[in-house]
């Protein structure tokens, strides 16, 4: 049996890939945050961080769905 196949693995795999595709979004959030808080500025680095944590987000999922969808191991981080 592959390693894939395993019920408990992929509802593991699926986990993760959920985690990759929000922590991106949940960091340039709060980074934008505390940007904007440090430099009193109006919330432009907030949104600013949100937008490209959002789009480094769907990356992530677009890369992670891919190599499920292919039946890869997952990759080392680079």
């Amino acid at each position: 049996m592959a390693p894939e196949s395993n019920p408990p693995i992929r509802l593991w795999r699926f986990a993760a890939i959920g985690v990759e595709f929000f922590s991106p979004i949940l960091g340039g959030s709060l980074l934008g945050y505390y940007s904007d808080e440090y430099f009193h500025t109006a919330p432009a680095l907030a949104v600013t961080g949100l937008l490209l944590g959002v789009f480094l987000g769907m990356y992530r999922l677009i890369v992670e769905l891919r190599d499920f969808q292919r039946g890869q191991s997952p990759r080392p981080p680079e």
